[in-house]
């Protein structure tokens, strides 16, 4: 390690320690999941079945405590209290049949027999339980005790038995859960324990690392400070009297001035640019102002075409007004030959009846020649009704297609408007931009021409403070010298010897 780098040693020894304190976070997470893990086990699974199992005991009691006080009341000849004992075993086998319902989802794996084996053994009390109220309602109450000692209270301790071991499998369940968590937490600490004192361990060397190299470090730089105090008096007097750059200065001084008067002609081309940028601007204004009239106008049109399109719709309207008297028109029709028929058959009655009739004949025949000039009228009317139908059409499908084609073209000469607008604006914004740009390069030139103008000033300064630089070069590599070995002894404790 002695020959490695300072910042090798660094960031091996902190890449340790974040390792550990990373393995270290993500293990605790590990472990602290798998013991929550367990723990909802225990409580969402283990214990709610021992809860259920609890209360299933305690009305399986009740429910056999009951049939054996109505099996007794019957041997007493007492009947009052039978509807309301009946009432109560019913609620108590509900309420069983319910908890065994309830508990399906509980059922954890390996207990699956169990319950079956269970629920055998229940339904076999069940069964008993009923054999017995039927003695007990047929009023053969010793019969029924002695069903009760025979088989009932058997089947009843078979199934309290069956029961008893699937409690005793959840019971050993929660513990056994429990047990892990216990046993994930002991380990947790016992590993925290350990990647703490690895973790100060650590710590401690890498303090011991940074403070010895500090002390080496401190050294090296007190003998460089020193050095570079002597570089800097060199170095002023470098300052104070160099003149080796003369003739090169005065040939600066000459480029300087040759730069200034290119620089003089590209200020008369920007001004000139802004000038036609700003002439640019204003035609692409103007034309950016007529588009938007035009725009007004091609609205105007688009309004005119929505109101076209409305009195095609009020005449497909009257269109359906002239159908619906047509309608009405062909009812008419129907009266009236319903009408000549009727009167035809009054004709016929009146002339049975003879003399007597005449006088109904006569309005009988006038009926029929009313019916005979309605029905007449009426044909003429549907006549003139389909003949305005066929035009009412043919003008809706010419006006119809004539409007379609009028609003597509009116919507894209729109749209070409749009577009042309948009496009102007654009041209007038990048033309803006130009023209601001422009006006930014002109007094970036302007500042150009003062700086060349200060260059060549300093060039002349420059040109009367290098001549002493040649002597005391020499003294300059001395001194970089010894700054270099300094250098080197400072790169072997900060990088490492090669």
């Amino acid at each position: 390690m002695r020959k490695k780098s300072l910042a090798f040693k660094i960031i091996t020894s902190v890449s340790m320690l974040i390792f550990l304190i990373l393995f270290a976070c993500l293990y605790c997470m590990f472990m602290i999941k798998k013991t929550q893990e367990y723990a909802s086990e225990t409580g969402l699974s283990w214990m709610p079945s021992i809860a259920a199992f609890s209360d299933l005991n305690v009305t399986i009691g009740n429910l056999s405590r009951r049939v054996v006080l109505v099996i007794a009341d019957s041997i007493a000849g007492q009947r009052d209290k039978y509807v309301a004992n009946i009432e109560d075993i019913n609620k108590f086998k509900a309420a069983i049949d319910k908890s065994f319902v309830d508990y399906k989802p509980l059922i954890s794996p390996g207990e699956e027999k169990l319950y079956e084996d269970t629920l055998a053994t229940y339904k076999e009390y069940l069964t008993s339980l009923n054999q017995e109220l039927d003695l007990v309602k047929e009023r053969r109450g010793l019969e029924a005790l002695n069903h009760y000692y025979k088989v009932g209270r058997p089947a009843l301790f078979n199934f309290l038995e069956t029961l008893g071991k699937e409690e005793k499998f959840n019971i050993k369940g929660g513990k056994d859960s429990t047990m892990k968590g216990e046993n994930l937490t002991s380990i947790t600490i016992i590993t925290m324990s350990v990647v703490l004192v690895v973790s100060v361990l650590i710590s401690i060397a890498i303090i011991i690392s940074i403070v010895k190299l500090s002390k080496d470090i401190q050294k090296s730089l007190v003998s460089l400070k020193n050095q570079g105090n002597g570089t800097m008096e060199i170095a002023n007097t470098l300052m104070n009297n160099s003149k080796v750059l003369t003739e090169s200065v005065s040939a600066q001084a000459a480029s300087v001035h040759q730069t200034t008067a290119a620089i003089n002609q590209i200020t008369s081309m920007v001004n000139k640019t802004s000038e036609n940028a700003q002439q640019s601007a204003e035609v692409a204004k103007e034309a950016s102002k007529k588009a938007e009239d035009n725009m007004s106008t091609m609205k105007k049109l688009m309004t005119s075409m929505d109101t076209i399109q409305e009195s095609n719709n009020q005449l497909q309207n009257i269109a359906q007004i002239i159908n619906q008297i047509h309608a009405k028109t062909s009812v008419i029709n129907d009266i009236v030959s319903k009408t000549e028929l009727l009167s035809l058959n009054a004709s016929i009655e009146s002339a049975r009846a003879g003399e007597y009739g005449k006088g109904f004949a006569v309005v009988a025949e006038e009926v029929g020649n009313l019916a005979k000039v309605s029905g007449k009228s009426a044909k003429e009317i549907q006549d003139l009704i389909v003949k305005s139908q066929e035009e009412v059409n043919k003008i809706l499908s010419v006006t119809t297609g004539r409007i379609s084609d009028g609003k597509q073209v009116t919507t894209e000469v729109q749209e070409s408007f749009v577009k042309i607008s948009e496009d102007i604006i654009n041209m007038v914004t990048a033309i803006e931009q130009i023209s601001s740009a422009t006006k930014e390069q002109e007094i970036g030139v302007r500042q150009i021409t003062t700086a060349m103008t200060e260059i060549d000033r300093t060039t002349q300064r420059n040109q009367t403070s290098a001549t002493e630089t040649s002597n005391t070069a020499n003294k300059m590599v001395e001194q970089g010298e010894m700054l270099l070995q300094t250098t080197k002894e400072i790169q072997g404790y900060i990088m490492g010897q090669a």
